[in-house]
This record gives C-alpha cells, structure tokens and sequence, in this order.
C-alpha cells in the first residue's frame, strides 16, 4: 500500500499533467488568436463569462465536492447527482438563451445576442460531466482526465484558430468553448466507465447537499466577486478596455488555476483520509504550504516583474496597454497556495459551513473595493483585487489556527527560506530588465539569472522546501517500481 505522501504525489503528477494539457494548449490557442483577433474579441467574450460562470456553479452546486469529500458513497447518491445537474444545466442554458437580448441590451452589444445562444450550450453539455469528473478525482485517477483534456483541448483549440483564420471573429473563441466541453463530457463517461444504475433519491439529495449547499454558497460569492470585476468594466467602459484586462486575467489564472486546481484536487481527497487525525493532517498542511509555495511564489513574482516584455513578447505590441494590469493580478495571485490549502482543508474536515461563513466575511470587503475602483479603471480594479487578496490571508487561516493550531504567523515563517529566496532572485531579474534595452534577449536573460540565484540559492542554503520536494518526488518515483511495498499508514 502506498503511503499517503507517496500517492498524492503520483496523483499531483498525473493531475499537473492533465492542467498542463489543458492550460498549454489554451495558451498557446489564445497567443495564435491574440494576434489573429482584436481586444474587442476578447471582451465580448468576457461579457459572456460573467453569467456562464455562475450557471457552471448552479449545475455542480457543491454535488461534485460532496462526492469528493464523503466516503463510502452509494449508487443513489451518484445518480440523484446526475439527475439533479442534468435537470439545472438544460434549466440554465435555457434560461441563458431567453436572456440573450437582455445581456446584449445591458452591455449595449447586440451582436451578443447570437453568441450568447450559442454559448448557452457550455451549461447542459458541462452538467453531463459532473459525476464522472468528480469519481475520477476521488478515485485520483488524474491519467484518464490527462487524456480527456489532451484530446479535447486540441481538437478545439485546432477548430478555433481554423475558425479564426477564416475571418470568423469572436465567434472562434466561442466554438472553441462549445467543442471543448462536449468533447471533454464525452471522454470522461468513457474513461469513468459509470452509468446511472441508482434511484433518484430525496434523502441523498438532503444528505449530499447539506455538505454541498455550503460549498455552492461560498463559490458563488467568489465567483461574483471574480466576475464582477468583468461586469463593471464591460458596463462602465468599451468592449476593448475589457479585452485588455480579460487578456491580463488569463495570463494570471492560467498558472493559478492550474496550481489552485491541482491543489484542490489532490488536497481535498488527501486530506479527508486524514481529517480525523489533526496532527497529521496539520503535517499535511504544512508540506503543501511548503512544497507548493516553493514553485508557485517565484513564478508569480517573475510574472509581476517582467509583465510588459513578456506581453510585447508573447502577444503583440498591441496588447501593452495588458501590462500594469497583470503586474497587480500577479502580486495578487502569489500567495494562492495558501489560500486553497487551508480551504481544502477546512473543506476536508466537513466543514463547509465554516467556508460559507469565511466567504461571508470577505467577499463583501473585497466586492466593496472593486465597486469602488470600476469607475477608475482596470489598474485601479486590479490594484482593489491585491488589496482584497492580502486582507484575505488573514481570513482564510483562521480556523486553521482554531482546529490544528496553525494560524497565518506560523505558515508565514514556515516559508521565510522561500521569500527571502524570492526577494534575492527578483533583485537579479529586475536588474537586468532596469538596465537593460527592452529586447527578447534581455527578458530572457534576466528570467534565467533570476532562477539560477532562486534554485542556486536553494541548493546552496538547503532550503527546507526544496529538500521535501525532492524528497517527495523519490518517493512517488520509487512507489512506482515493480517489487516496491511500501507499507506506510
């Protein structure tokens, strides 16, 4: 039997592998049609997401996390699950269709009209892979979601910039999500191999949802506190202004959502084997913090600081005006770790009622600053959104503190190593980026010395992080060899 470090990590690999499928082949799609589309593209879009998203959270409703996190659950429950998705995606998307001239008519758009019809379709096809995807995942069987995203990812991405090529505007990045999701719905049934042999039943449904209710709440507050931010820029400004920080937003969520989303996944089933065993679970929490920390931190920061070559670099001198924004999102972003850690586990623990009451607390403090920068801008929005994230730091560790004794100090100085590894790496790296002519050969040249101080110094000091990560991936590495038992609980 594998040890609980040891299999979460292989499910952390396999998992990575399948989000970087994905987030690589959406960021390559996205750079092709950045140069091929406009920023008013790319806004419309946007205008788009904001009432997508909140009909993706109807259709899950925390059913999806409640699968995840309860254990020994039934073919009822399973089904009550798909029926129940199934019944609010059609209701969604049905009701996103008869909403479309009113979107239009609110954005002053009417071209949204049609595309919101078409985009309409995202809500019944995601419901179809609601239960697949949430078994999967607690079976930590990320190698069969790895190929899913690969194949889906793809063949949608292939589809857009073909559309794309061919004059089809907006509506490239619109197909594209269509095909995407129909295609990655239908690969998750086959690798799942799961149909729906249960009963619809009442008692499921108050079981599964008295745990998910909470989830559904508190997701929706972070999603109209994210989405938000596009509504009021949409309203407020043009279509080509929300191009530009939905362009920003991208660049940062891409490496957020990929380690938020790997850390979730993993962190969630990880934890809830160990929920009832706080000091171990504590443990737990505090080599995810670490680990992760380690590679995501310096990231972010390298991100924050090189935004605008990288921008002129990977987009197009015309998507500048993207940089500042992407500085602020990216500060904001880089202690994302420890804000999905402590929630998973916080979720793991069965307390999802508590996440609602975190929620609660915040969302309305960081909605509130956003409401007051819109009028100003994008910089100013996503300079309230850094000021949201540091206040939420706080927050998101205080039952952590309650229930395991490990409150936001002691996780702050358990990644001291790690900052003042990224303080040192980000001096060599804007250094060079100061002095030197804006140029391709510069940017790299100050991304490369930054990581050679960072994992130089790492090595040369032993930074704690680095030698767990290691540590961590030999053993992952060795569970895996024919012969091998480990027998650790």
């Amino acid at each position: 039997m594998q040890s609980i470090a040891a299999k979460a990590t292989h499910a952390t690999m396999w998992s990575a592998l399948e989000i970087l499928a994905r987030y690589g082949v959406q960021i390559a799609v996205t750079i092709v049609l950045a140069r091929l589309l406009t920023p008013t593209d790319f806004g419309l879009i946007a205008m788009l997401i904001v009432f997508t998203s909140v009909g993706v959270l109807l259709v899950d409703s925390g059913f999806g996390t409640a699968l995840i996190q309860r254990q020994g659950i039934t073919a009822d429950d399973e089904t009550t699950v798909f029926a129940y998705s199934m019944t609010i995606g059609a209701a969604a998307g049905f009701a996103l269709w008869f909403a479309a001239p009113h979107i239009a008519a609110f954005y002053h758009q009417p071209q949204l009209v049609p595309l919101t019809r078409l985009v309409a379709w995202v809500l019944p096809l995601g419901a179809l892979a609601a239960v697949p995807d949430a078994l999967l995942t607690k079976r930590l069987d990320f190698a069969a979601r790895a190929h899913a995203e690969i194949v889906a990812s793809g063949i949608s991405g292939f589809v857009a910039v073909a559309l794309a090529l061919n004059g089809f505007g907006v509506w490239s990045i619109a197909w594209q999500s269509v095909i995407a999701i129909g295609l990655r719905a239908t690969l998750l049934w086959l690798y799942a191999r799961w149909k729906p042999v249960g009963r619809v039943n009442h008692a499921s449904f108050r079981r599964l949802f008295g745990f998910g209710g909470f989830m559904l709440l508190a997701q929706l507050l972070d999603t109209v506190y994210v989405r938000a931010q596009a509504l009021l820029l949409g309203r407020l400004f043009d279509a080509a202004t929300l191009g530009y920080y939905t362009l920003a937003q991208n660049a940062q969520q891409a490496p957020v959502g990929f380690v938020g989303t790997v850390l979730s996944r993993v962190g969630l089933p990880v934890f809830s084997e160990l929920s009832g065993e706080p000091v171990r679970l504590r443990q737990a929490l505090r080599l995810s913090l670490r680990v992760s920390l380690f590679l995501f931190l310096p990231c972010m920061i390298g991100l924050a600081l090189a935004a605008k070559p990288l921008i002129a670099l990977v987009y197009g001198a015309r998507w500048l005006s993207a940089a500042p924004v992407l500085t602020l999102l990216a500060l904001a972003a880089a202690p994302w770790p420890l804000h999905v850690l402590n929630l998973a586990a916080l979720t793991a623990c069965g307390r999802s009622d508590l996440l609602l009451r975190l929620e609660l607390f915040k969302k309305p403090v960081s909605i509130a600053l956003v409401l007051v920068a819109a009028p100003f801008g994008p910089i100013a929005v996503a300079a309230a959104v850094l000021l949201g994230s540091m206040l939420s730091i706080a927050v998101n560790t205080y039952y952590s503190q309650r229930m395991l004794s490990y409150g936001v100090l002691e996780q702050i100085v358990d990644q001291k190593h790690t900052l003042l590894l990224c303080l040192a790496s980000a001096v060599a790296g804007w250094g060079i980026l100061h002095w030197s002519a804006p140029t391709i050969v510069a940017t790299l040249t100050s991304i490369l010395a930054a990581a050679v101080v960072y994992l130089g110094g790492a090595a040369i000091f032993r930074n704690p992080a680095a030698t767990e990560l290691t540590h961590l991936s030999r053993s992952a590495l060795a569970s895996r060899l024919p012969g091998n038992k480990d027998t650790q609980p």
